[in-house]
């Protein structure tokens, strides 16, 4: 018998990848954008950084390598208060694992979490993506 919640399977990381967001739209170089991450069925913003368009017809690097699908290239301005231990979910460019270690550099960030003030908002995760969200980071820096 098949299951009635079919319809509500959690989405994936991958599932952004072929989603749009806000941040696919960036026209404009050195465009102030806010990081947030997931807290509990809303975000929360967490740093404050810039963003240029995309290039489509390129590959995007930092620091010499790919940014993964599903991310942005992200300069990291600063910091919101109390929010320099929220780990990144892709290491900085020197191993850096925390947004307070990686002011003032470029990061990658998921774009469904990079909110482009005055811009649509981006799809907002389900809050079982939030919860598996937040136990992947988990994972990936305590088994590192």
């Amino acid at each position: 018998m098949k299951s009635s919640c079919a319809s509500m399977e959690v989405p994936t990381i991958q599932d952004d990848m072929k989603l749009h967001f806000s941040v696919d739209d960036v026209i404009k170089a050195l465009t102030t954008c806010e990081l947030h991450v997931p807290d509990e069925n809303a975000t929360k913003k967490v740093a404050i950084g810039v963003v240029n368009p995309i290039d489509r017809t390129r590959t995007p690097r930092i620091h010499n390598r790919p940014v993964p699908a599903g991310y942005a290239s992200v300069s990291l301005d600063r910091v919101e208060r109390g929010c320099g231990t929220v780990p990144l979910e892709i290491e900085g460019r020197d191993g850096e694992k925390t947004l307070g270690e990686v002011e003032k550099t470029f990061i990658c960030w998921c774009k469904r979490f990079i909110i482009i003030p005055g811009m649509s908002l981006s799809p907002l995760p389900h809050h079982r993506f939030v919860r598996d969200f937040y136990f992947l980071c988990y994972l990936c820096i305590a088994f590192k």
